[in-house]
Formats: C-alpha cells, structure tokens, sequence
C-alpha cells in the first residue's frame, strides 16, 4: 500500500444521478475515463454518507487516505477508516448521518438462477436492486427489469476500480438503503461461491454483516449460502419453474462455459423432478474451459454432472478430471448436492427464519443426513488437494 491515496472530487448530485472524478495517486489515468457514475431508476437522491458508503466499496484495503470532497459525517469517517485501514478525510465533516426506520428486505438481485432462488425463498415483498454495467451484461437487464428492479446504471467495470473487493456489488442497495427502508439486505452467494465454505469452520456461517453494509443499517440475510447451484435449480423448479429457462437464456451467450454448465445441471433437475423448463439447448463449447484444478465452482459442480449426466458431458467444460473424482462419484450418491448445509442456518436472522424455512421445506429441501456429511467430507478430501479450502472471500 505504502502511500497509496485516492481522491473522490468534483461531484456532481442531482435526483437520481450521482458521477464524481477519483484520482489514485498510483494511476494519474485520463481524466474522461476516472469519470464515474451512478444513475439510479428512481428519482431519489441519498444522503452524502450513503454516498461515501456506497465508494468505500471501491477501496478495499489498498489505500494510505482516502479523501471525499463531500461532507461526510465523523461517525462514517470514522467507520470507513476502519473497515479500509486508511486514513479517511473529507472537504466538510459537519453532517450528521440519520438512519431512517427500517423493517424491509432487498435483494441484490441479477436474475440468475442464484439470485432468483433467493427471492423465491424471501418475502413476498422483497424489494429487488439490480446494477446495469452495460455491454456484455445487458442481456441481463433484459431479463431482470422485468420483475420490476430498481436500477443502478453505472460505468464501473470500465475503471480500475472493481479490481480489489467484491463488495461493489452492493453498491446500489447501499444508495436506495434509505429509499427502500431496508434492514435486511441479500446476496445470491452459494455453497460453492468461496472455497471456504467447504471447511470445517467456514467464515459464512457466522453470519456477520460487511462493514459497508452494516454502516449503511442494514442486516445480511444469506438465504442460499448454504445451497449448490443443484439446490437452487430444486428450489425454482417447484416455485418457479417457467423462469428457468429466460433466466438461462439471459445469463451467457451460447458457447459460453457457464451457461453449458448451468443447462447440464438445469436439464439434471428436469429429469429428477419430472419437470419440463422448456430449455433452449445449446451446444457444448467447442473446447474445455478449464484443467480440473483451476475453477473451484467448476471441479465441485462436475462430481455431481458426473454422477448424473456422465463423464463425457463434465468433460466437455473441464479437462484432465482425476480418476479418483470419477471413482468416487460411482461410490456415493452425491444426494447432499440437492440438500442445504445446516451450517448456515444457526445464525440467519430469526424475524426470517420461518418463512425460509416454510419454503425450503414446501420445496422438499432438506438438511444434512450423517451420509450426507460423510460424502461431503470425501468431496472435500479430494478438493482440498487443489485448493486451500481456508480461503475466505469474506
């Protein structure tokens, strides 16, 4: 880090639009380009602390100082200093952060399959946000504009600025926490999203809010944490089973690695539960993305396509699969990729907890079974010979 420093100036705020000029003292950069903004769907505009919130997210822990030409209140300063290790300053610090009442849920919400059990698993009042990045990701908005999100569109993936945290991605429930009075706030993260979670004391199962989020009031609510993809596909095929296939549709483009894994895995489910998604079926790419060993999603999601669909078809997006996976996914069922990892369950948010609970069980999720642990363990055993499964994203 040494003496890193960003600054966010020249801000421009009006009803539903917010764009500022950052400068890292590392990447001088074109002044056009270290342009950014944020436009929003609706015509709010949020406190300068939100503001200064939502950016932090784009700091992570790379930065001496960080300055705001705003006026940011001390009590945020404060906490943004700590969440990022940087010394924090702004132009005017005389603001006073409020926190309007809160009692409602939102989901960050991108229309896959992930995102989509969650809000099936939610109240049915769940606000949805959803963030634009445009190019390649506007098939997405297609699809997701639908169920009518509030939308943040946005120029970040065309700065420097994403490259550190993930946290980003909460950019817009940040900037609408107030507008949406929202307490509890969710993410579409899987089992299978970090390698962590596969440990024996995974970071997630605490449940403890992100800094950022947590700033802003607001509560995390990790409905699918402790769900394959296999259980999310569960999930939708019995609360929502015609968005399978548009979801699939809007995700990747044909040829793509991910969307031929999430159509193997889709017609899998199909097949089990007895269920036509009316599937666009694609072709396989034309060669594997990956050697086992190098995408922690893709080698825990090929026991369970090798198990169901065959080798042939894992291997049409991995290579080189280790005989040992092979002979192994002959050995066990696999049956607790279709269940939900009772980990994440003891400290979700108890004003929600029935409710997730009620439909998990009208979906016929189920917990772990002492078989179910026993075959996770092995899974385990063979991953933990590519990956460091202490890894946290968190």
């Amino acid at each position: 880090m040494d003496n890193r420093s960003i600054v966010f100036s020249d801000f421009e705020i009006s009803s539903g639009s917010i764009s500022f000029h950052f400068n890292d003292s590392f990447d001088a950069g074109d002044s056009d380009e270290n342009r950014l903004y944020f436009n929003l769907s609706d015509p709010i505009i949020p406190q300068t602390d939100l503001i200064a919130i939502a950016i932090s997210t784009l700091c992570g822990e790379k930065y001496f100082s960080i300055h705001y030409e705003l006026n940011v209140s001390p009590s945020v300063l404060k906490d943004i200093s700590v969440f990022t290790g940087a010394k924090v300053t702004a132009s005017e610090n005389n603001n006073v952060f409020y926190r309007t009442k809160r009692y409602n849920i939102t989901l960050n919400f991108s229309g896959g399959f992930d995102s989509l059990c969650t809000k099936c698993l939610m109240p049915d009042d769940v606000n949805l946000v959803s963030i634009d990045f445009g190019g390649r990701f506007s098939r997405e908005r297609e699809f997701y504009e639908k169920f009518g999100a509030h939308i943040m569109e946005t120029n970040l993936v065309e700065t420097p600025l994403i490259e550190d945290t993930w946290e980003f991605m909460g950019i817009a429930s940040i900037l609408y926490s107030d507008y949406l009075a929202t307490a509890f706030n969710s993410f579409g993260t899987i089992l299978e999203a970090s390698e962590n979670n596969l440990s024996d004391n995974p970071t997630g199962v605490n449940n403890i809010s992100r800094p950022p989020f947590k700033m802003a009031g607001m509560e995390n609510a990790p409905y699918v944490l402790g769900l394959t993809e296999v259980g999310t596909l569960l999930v939708l095929s019995h609360h929502a089973p015609e968005l399978i296939s548009p979801s699939l549709d809007s995700l990747a483009h044909p040829g793509e690695e991910k969307r031929y894994r999430k159509q193997v895995l889709a017609m899998i489910v199909s097949g089990k539960t007895k269920t036509d998604f009316n599937l666009n079926i694609v072709d396989h790419p034309p060669k594997p993305y990956f050697k086992f060993g190098e995408s922690f999603a893709a080698d825990f999601l090929s026991f369970y396509i090798i198990k169901n669909a065959g080798l042939e078809v894992a291997s049409h997006t991995i290579s080189e699969i280790p005989d040992e996976v092979v002979k192994l996914t002959n050995r066990l069922s696999l049956e607790f990729f279709e269940k939900i990892n009772p980990k994440f369950i003891v400290n979700f948010p108890k004003p929600l907890l029935n409710g997730f609970m009620s439909k998990l069980e009208a979906a016929k999720i189920y917990q772990y079974s002492e078989k179910d642990w026993d075959e996770f363990i092995q899974v385990r055993e063979i991953l933990s010979q590519y990956y460091d499964l202490s890894i946290s994203i968190l």
